[in-house]
């Protein structure tokens, strides 16, 4: 029961603070060992309702809570920001949207809005779990999604993230080259979007982005599913110009609102 109460304290604490903290900080704050503090906040972030980052060691809410929690925020509050741009999307495109986020080596589904499009169960695709993978002898993302994801990371966060993944016996043993990975992602980052499309290993057509989420310590992404979302590259400029319309009005929805609480 203690642990119980202690669990629920430190999601309350993080509602309070409204910001990223480190173990310390929560064990001092809710006044308990370092230790139980630690063991909640890896617990809460191995199943998913906290981000943690390796480099600065801060927790975040991840927001798989407010996903899990939509129902009753539609119900009483009506629907949060990440809620409407995926709306908004889905409106725009006619695809099924998703928001996925890093929790360290791997990447997490978060959140889905149904569009035009529902995998049929002999068909659903299936995407590897890992951030990034060790592929026909070279090092690459996961998915688009994970590429949208580490697009908004150094080179050195990058592949310090395939070094850890290797050490989980992702890859293989010994020094390998990261030049591939890099290069993959940085046509990403200088896209601002990654496409797949449809192939005999992906049954789906997809084009993720990066997400901009206020006080979040891992990156997100959000994206596009369907079959087919576009038969020529008409098609492919078409759903991009939608969905870069719908993220630009986000992001400035975001700078606004930061402007007036600064003000």
């Amino acid at each position: 029961m203690k642990s119980c109460v202690r669990t629920v304290e430190v999601l309350e604490f993080f509602m309070k603070k409204g910001a990223p903290a480190r173990t310390i900080e929560i064990s001092e704050a809710l006044g308990v060992p370092n230790s139980s503090a630690d063991e909640i906040l890896r617990t809460l972030a191995a199943v998913g309702y906290l981000t943690y980052n390796q480099a600065t060691k801060l927790y975040a809410p991840s927001y798989k809570i407010v996903a899990n929690a939509s129902s009753i925020e539609d119900s009483f509050f009506g629907s949060g920001r990440v809620h409407e741009v995926m709306e908004d999307m889905r409106r725009e495109t006619g695809a099924s949207v998703f928001v996925t986020q890093q929790n360290d080596c791997w990447s997490e589904n978060v959140a889905e809005v149904a569009g035009g499009w529902q995998a049929r169960p002999d068909a659903a695709p299936v995407y590897p779990a890992e951030m990034v993978c060790f592929e026909r002898n070279s090092w690459r993302p996961g998915t688009n999604f994970a590429a949208a994801m580490l697009a908004q990371q150094s080179n050195v966060d990058i592949i310090q993230l395939a070094t850890r993944t290797q050490r989980l016996g992702v890859g293989p043993k010994g020094p390998t080259l990261m030049k591939h990975l890099v290069d993959r992602i940085a046509q990403t980052r200088m896209r601002g979007f990654s496409l797949c499309r449809r192939k005999g290993s992906a049954v789906v057509d997809s084009i993720a982005m990066p997400l901009r989420v206020p006080h979040a310590v891992a990156s997100y992404a959000i994206g596009v599913v369907g079959d087919p979302l576009f038969e020529n590259d008409n098609d492919v400029r078409r759903m991009l110009s939608a969905m870069q319309s719908v993220v630009f009005r986000y992001n400035d929805s975001l700078r606004r609102s930061q402007t007036i609480s600064v003000q």
